[in-house]
């Protein structure tokens, strides 16, 4: 039987794939950030399996045990960005979540799982928050800023207290046979609170006035929640209360050795081999000199 040799290149002999090992100095280095909050992020869903909430409010308390906000949890959760204030304010006075949430931080406690990573991180994001985006101080409009002729402004409201004060006043004057008094509009309506002042405004020189606001806490972003420390009533109102910054800077500060003692570092430098040597090349110097004047004396003295 005749063989018929085939056209074509000749079958390559198959090889194995070299597969690249990766060295010390190639491979990835791990984050033991990330490996710690994978450990918090597992044993909170171990936790939270043991209650028996749905699947999405399971979800729900997952992410809220990240950061505490609410907000951005129920919008990680797969809730509408529009709606997940009020979800999570929802979810939250759910007494099922509330121990929940209450089991996993205690656990965290209990285990030690907040470690030295995630108290650096907790300083660092204090250190870095925005105070603005938590309280501040407005100069707003005043009342005659936006007015007709910069005359008093109403908001619906008043305008319709003042035609009703108006209306029982020209009642009285009526029984008092007295001319009934006319309405005046005055500036108008449209009133709003919050707007710019007028830079022309006649009465407050485009100041307007000195207002203090304080953010929705429940809507606080990143930006500001690590700042905000609760709420205190006191005789003279609510008071809204902030970690201290300054501190937060100065233990990140002593943690990283940012301090440096002037004296001890001193002391440091001169005990060195080189330091020793120098100063007592010098003093033996000094010695020589005061010997050499010591015994020029003594020749002056007793040649005198």
């Amino acid at each position: 039987m005749t063989k018929v040799a085939k056209s074509g290149p000749p079958a390559r002999k198959a090889t194995k794939k070299a597969v690249k090992v990766p060295t010390k100095d190639t491979a990835p280095e791990v984050s033991v950030d990330d490996s710690a909050a994978q450990v918090r992020l597992r044993r909170a869903q171990e936790i939270i399996n043991g209650f028996d909430l749905p699947p999405r409010t399971r979800l729900f308390v997952v992410e809220y045990t990240k950061d505490m906000n609410g907000t951005q949890a129920a919008t990680r959760a797969g809730y509408s960005a529009k709606t997940a204030n009020e979800q999570s304010a929802r979810l939250l006075a759910n007494v099922s979540v509330k121990q929940a949430v209450d089991a996993v931080m205690n656990d965290r406690i209990e285990q030690g799982i907040f470690d030295g990573d995630m108290v650096i991180s907790r300083w660092v994001e204090i250190s870095q928050a925005n105070p603005n985006c938590l309280t501040q101080y407005r100069r707003v409009n005043c009342r005659y800023c936006w007015g007709e002729g910069h005359r008093y402004q109403f908001t619906p409201a008043e305008m319709e207290d003042a035609k009703q004060a108006l209306f029982d006043t020209n009642a009285k004057r009526v029984l008092d046979e007295l001319p009934e008094l006319e309405w005046d509009d005055k500036g108008g309506l449209g009133f709003v609170g919050n707007r710019d002042p007028h830079p022309e405004c006649p009465e407050c020189w485009g100041e307007g006035v000195g207002r203090p606001f304080f953010t929705d806490t429940r809507k606080l972003g990143r930006e500001s929640l690590p700042l905000y420390a609760g709420v205190k009533q006191t005789k003279d109102g609510l008071e809204i209360q902030m970690h201290n910054q300054t501190d937060a800077l100065d233990k990140l500060a002593r943690h990283f050795g940012l301090y440096k003692d002037k004296l001890a570092d001193a002391v440091e430098k001169s005990y060195t081999r080189e330091a020793l040597e120098e100063r007592f090349a010098g003093a033996m110097l000094r010695a020589q000199e005061r010997q050499r004047q010591v015994d020029e004396e003594r020749g002056t003295a007793a040649n005198g």
